[in-house]
């Protein structure tokens, strides 16, 4: 009886959230003004923009396999390009996530349509709750609450006992615990909202590694991808300790375990988690590659623009080296030097490095092993290499550069996953 009462109430919530959508348009409005308009949502592998299919200027989005996004319409200030990002709750929220842009199309000035595609969201609820805000800023007013158009199929995971060891060659990690719902570190930059709040809670874990039965110090963990029974995953960058810029989780002021945020919603019976590991030093001259003498070319904001936007078939940039390195063929654009648009009187150094075939799908990392310029001075950058079709290099501020030269390492990650049961902290 008790089921059944409760089946009705979803049903009936579920009915309802529909009448309301179907009553008036669902609207948030971020702190400048933005009007966001909630369009609808589409379940499938080819996803047009709601409403606007016939529009000549639509960017349609192709998922692998079926998918839902979420269509919302900005309305905005003209001279205004909105940046803002999705947070996804349960009904009952005891978990959130946050969805970017997948993909947008220009109706007219100050119209535009943005897609989201869905990773992760409550698909066993009858609907689900969306905020919006400027990415780790001010939630904007309103929310919106989206049925949800998925079919639910459950996987059938049984967790592992922890502490647990998982090798990938010689390379083990032994994984202790793993904790939901600890408040991200105070130092690592929380979001704009309470520090209470759910979008400030992180995942905690304790992990260790070894290779060849001792501590290796030259591996650090990298990335942290984390999946669920019913098909929702999150890939994040996890917590380490300096050199690379990853963070340790201190509480009472020592290291104590590794962190990201956000995780899943931890009422599911287990989670998959598969933890990159990867090297900063130790790499074979295979490995490794230099680049010297690259002519750093000044630039504008708009050439900068270019290169990203445009593949290496079509830019029109004259490539100024290029090198064979672990099986991999690299083609390196002359290194762009630009005005820092946030900060008057300082520059930024870029260089994007283009590759075949791709390493992200050879689970390969590029390493920044050493920057110099033409006299031999060490250019720094607190910026991991990046990866977005093309690896690149960001370096703040270099000073005054004439040529620059590279020692880079293409090599291989190694990879864990673990099968638990997400306990609360």
């Amino acid at each position: 009886m008790k089921t059944n009462f409760l089946c009705h109430c979803l049903v009936s919530f579920f009915l309802a959230c529909q009448a309301v959508a179907r009553a008036q348009p669902q609207v948030i409005t971020l702190a400048d003004g933005t009007k966001l308009t909630l369009l609808g949502t589409t379940y499938g592998r080819r996803h047009l923009p709601l409403h606007f299919e016939d529009l000549p200027t639509r960017n349609e989005l192709y998922t692998g396999s079926n998918a839902t996004v979420v269509w919302v319409q900005a309305d905005h200030a003209p001279a205004q390009w909105p940046n803002y990002e999705l947070v996804v709750y349960d009904q009952a929220q005891t978990a959130c996530v946050t969805s970017e842009k997948s993909t947008g199309s220009h109706v007219r000035a100050g119209e535009d349509i943005a897609g989201f595609l869905l990773d992760a969201f409550p698909r066993w609820d009858p609907a689900m709750l969306v905020r919006a805000r400027p990415y780790r800023g001010v939630f904007g007013t309103g929310q919106f609450v989206i049925t949800n158009p998925a079919p639910v199929t459950t996987a059938d995971w049984t967790p592992e006992t922890l502490p647990q060891t998982k090798s990938d060659g010689d390379l083990e990690v032994t994984l202790a615990s793993l904790t939901t719902g600890a408040p991200v570190p105070h130092w690592a930059g929380r979001n704009a909202a309470p520090p209470g709040d759910l979008d400030n809670q992180c995942v905690r874990l304790h992990f260790d590694w070894r290779q060849n039965g001792q501590p290796a110090t030259n591996w650090f963990p990298w990335l942290v991808r984390t999946t669920d029974a019913v098909g929702n995953k999150v890939v994040r960058a996890i917590g380490g300790y300096p050199p690379q810029g990853v963070y340790a989780y201190p509480p009472k002021g020592k290291l104590d375990g590794y962190w990201y945020q956000p995780g899943l919603w931890p009422n599911e019976p287990a989670w998959k988690v598969r933890l990159e590991m990867t090297r900063s030093s130790g790499f074979t001259p295979a490995e490794t590659v230099t680049f010297t003498n690259l002519p750093v070319r000044p630039g504008t904001q708009s050439d900068a623009d270019e290169q990203w936007s445009r593949g290496d078939e079509t830019t029109h940039f004259q490539f100024t080296a290029e090198a064979e390195v672990n099986g991999v063929h690299l083609r390196i654009l002359p290194p762009l030097l630009i005005p820092d648009r946030f900060q008057p009187g300082r520059t930024n150094l870029s260089v994007l490095l283009y590759v075949d075939p791709t390493p992200i799908r050879q689970d390969m990392r590029l390493a920044l092993l050493q920057a110099t310029d033409q006299s031999g001075r060490a250019i720094t950058t607190p910026f991991n290499p990046d990866w977005a079709g093309h690896f690149s290099l960001d370096f703040p501020d270099p000073g005054n550069l004439k040529t620059l030269n590279l020692q880079l390492a293409l090599h291989q990650s190694r990879y864990v996953e673990f099968t638990v049961r997400p306990a609360k902290e």
